[in-house]
């Protein structure tokens, strides 16, 4: 597996490099974009300008260095938002992992930085989003939204494929809100009985990969009942879709999906569509 880091030295970017060296499996590239603060400068500042920025990226690889990981650094020449998503695709990334803040001195959207906030927009690969105070400790139970949408399949695709190392169990949690009073009545079985037995097939890609999978469902907000789980199962990740079954058409993010990245509090990967 390979997993690109991208950081910027703040604490979100250091926070994110020591997630991804304790989940990798395989090689980590390290990459930081840096442009000039000015309009135009000569070959020979921009050569400087860019050793030093190399330099620095060195000095924010050392946790990798340290932990003897299998690691080579990457320097990006222009806009973060867009460098990291061309670097995705030229390395083949299994994982793009960010800070979902870093050293900008405004925050987007409520908790998400606006580099984070752009890449989850755009993203084609898997992208993980880690808070500056997060402290993996694995193995851990892994939490993951499910409700039989294409968004529910590639997220559970990616857990099969990922996380069996490092996870205890895997958490699948689908959740509905109460149908309103208005609504013509369902019959004679209810939503947990139907989830129910959909739910052996939504989760079958965990068991055939040997993960112990365990379903928790919940009547209510989805966001709500996501965050509930992980927290109380002290999960280490929380893995999201990035459209449910309530999406809007056109939208290539669903609203499940970005609360959830909004929500800051624990490392959240957000699967796209496009990744499955």
């Amino acid at each position: 597996m390979r997993i690109l880091v991208g950081t910027d030295g703040s604490f979100g970017g250091q926070a994110a490099l020591r997630w991804a060296m304790e989940l990798a499996g395989g090689e980590l590239v390290i990459a930081s974009a840096w442009q000039p603060n000015f309009a135009e400068v000569s070959v020979q500042e921009f050569e400087t300008l860019r050793a030093e920025a190399s330099d620095r990226l060195d000095e924010w690889a050392a946790p990798a260095r340290a932990g003897h990981a299998s690691f080579r650094t990457l320097v990006l020449d222009g806009d973060p938002r867009e460098q990291l998503l061309v670097a995705a695709e030229t390395e083949d990334a299994n994982l793009v992992v960010v800070g979902a803040r870093g050293m900008a001195g405004h925050a987007h959207a409520l908790h998400m930085g606006s580099v984070t906030h752009h890449l989850v927009h755009h993203t084609r690969r898997p992208l993980a989003a880690i808070p500056a105070a997060t402290r993996s400790a694995w193995p851990a139970p892994i939490v993951v939204g499910v409700d039989g949408s294409e968004g529910s399949r590639c997220a559970v695709a990616w857990c099969a494929e990922t996380v069996a190392a490092v996870a205890t169990e895997v958490i699948a949690v689908h959740a509905e809100e109460p149908p309103a009073t208005w609504v013509p009545h369902r019959g004679s079985r209810s939503w947990r009985e139907e989830a129910g037995e959909r739910s052996e097939e939504w989760v079958a890609p965990l068991r055939d990969a040997g993960i112990a999978v365990r379903t928790s469902y919940a009547e209510g907000d989805p966001v709500d009942a996501l965050i509930a789980a992980a927290i109380g199962e002290q999960a280490g990740l929380l893995v999201v879709g990035s459209r449910g079954l309530g999406g809007i058409t056109g939208l290539r993010l669903g609203s499940t999906a970005l609360k959830v990245l909004h929500h800051g509090q624990l490392p959240v990967v957000m699967v796209p569509m496009e990744a499955g």
